[in-house]
């Protein structure tokens, strides 16, 4: 991460995420907890007995904060048109699912600035 992007995400609480990098999945765990949920309770049924995961327990894993104001809204809006707007790349369509723009993909446009980029481009 370019040193002067790193205040931006520290501020906004998201430099935790930043630190996980690729997290490797482990297939044969997901199999397991999916075949012992629940969807009627929405609860893991494990040997000792219901268990459940919290917004709390994710905020602590991710580091993530979860106080202060909701953000929700209607989203209508063309995800390619945003990303030139505030990123100042052009998003191709192989690199967007929805409204999920493809990690890979961000990281490579990220991963370098030009030395002259301005201060409103880096916030």
């Amino acid at each position: 991460m370019d040193s002067r992007i790193r205040p931006y995400v520290l501020h906004a609480g998201f430099y935790n995420i930043y630190l996980l990098g690729h997290i490797m999945i482990d297939w044969p765990l997901i199999t397991c907890l999916v075949e012992r949920w629940r969807p009627e309770t929405h609860t893991f049924h494990v040997p000792i007995g219901e268990m459940t995961i919290t917004l709390q327990d994710v905020a602590i894993i991710l580091g993530l904060r979860i106080d202060g104001p909701t953000v929700t809204r209607t989203c209508v809006l063309d995800v390619a048109e945003l990303c030139g707007e505030l990123l100042g790349v052009t998003l191709p369509a192989e690199a967007l699912k929805g409204f999920a723009i493809s990690i890979r993909w961000l990281c490579q446009q990220l991963s370098t600035l030009a030395p002259d980029t301005d201060e409103v481009t880096l916030q």
